[in-house]
């Protein structure tokens, strides 16, 4: 499988725009991106990347194509909605879909998709912005392997794993268990801490305690969860809790929506998803 020379990137976000930058440094003729915020793609163009007009020219111009947009109709329209990679791609090329989506999302993207002789893969993500800047993301993919080869390189730029999950779709399904797993457990250390502060334990002792547990973005979302309680004021605060939120209740949503159409119950995701407002200690008024 050829090594892809000209790849593209759409959305360039809290963490497209480090998976975007983490291509500009690695081994390609040229790097194309993307973004409906014109002053998003500025960092890139210093970074070395090449500027486009619509998600059609980007199509134009690479061979694998990366969409980190933040929901399925947002990835719907760039894929193929007017102006759309498919009206540019070439047959050959590949489309890796990161945007946290609907398996359904993706597999009818494929095919339509490879009406043109084009393939797609779900390179689901996860590590957060952080990971994404140091270029250490953990993917799971989901599709046809020799897709996944010719996207290898591209994927390899910004990440330290790469899981093959499975057939197209896999890697949303995949992506939507990490998510839920991971808001359940953040609702668990919630309660934890809240059970410790009224019953008289000291909060550093609790956090000794389950620091073997708790990973770096659980004592993140602590950490700042504490902080707004503390401030509740806190604009810049209010507002990242808010938008981390609205993500966590798609992402909830979408993995019941699974859950019902592959028959199994997830009454703890459902309690999850209705009690993530105040897991995030955001108000009702500040969603948006």
């Amino acid at each position: 499988m050829s090594h892809p020379q000209r790849v593209g990137f759409i959305g360039l976000g809290n963490i497209g725009v480090h998976m975007a930058t983490c291509l500009c440094k690695a081994a390609f003729d040229e790097v194309v991106v993307y973004d409906l915020r014109e002053a998003a793609m500025q960092p890139l163009v210093e970074a070395g990347a090449k500027t486009a007009t619509s998600p059609r020219e980007v199509g134009e111009r690479c061979e694998v194509i990366g969409v980190c947009v933040v929901d399925d109709a947002g990835t719907e329209a760039v894929v193929a909605g007017p102006d759309g990679i498919l009206e540019g791609a070439k047959p050959g090329s590949v489309i890796a879909i990161h945007s946290t989506v609907h398996p359904d999302t993706v597999q009818k993207l494929a095919l339509q998709a490879a009406e043109q002789e084009i393939q797609v893969i779900d390179a689901q993500m996860t590590g957060g912005a952080a990971k994404a800047e140091s270029g250490e993301l953990r993917y799971m993919v989901g599709g046809d392997a020799e897709a996944l080869a010719k996207a290898r390189p591209f994927l390899e730029a910004s990440a330290a794993e790469i899981t093959h999950c499975g057939g197209i779709g896999m890697g949303a399904v995949a992506k939507l268990c990490n998510n839920l797993a991971q808001y359940t457990a953040w609702m668990g250390f919630v309660e934890a801490f809240r059970m410790a502060r009224e019953a008289g334990l000291e909060k550093e002792k609790l956090t000794e305690v389950l620091s073997w547990i708790m990973n770096d973005n659980a004592r993140l979302m602590m950490a700042g969860r504490d902080a707004l309680e503390n401030d509740p004021d806190n604009a810049f605060l209010k507002e990242r809790f808010a938008v981390t939120l609205n993500l966590a209740e798609k992402d909830l949503t979408l993995a019941l929506d699974v859950g019902r159409k592959v028959g199994v119950s997830m009454p703890g995701t459902a309690l999850t998803t209705h009690q993530l407002a105040r897991m995030f200690a955001v108000p009702d008024k500040n969603r948006r």
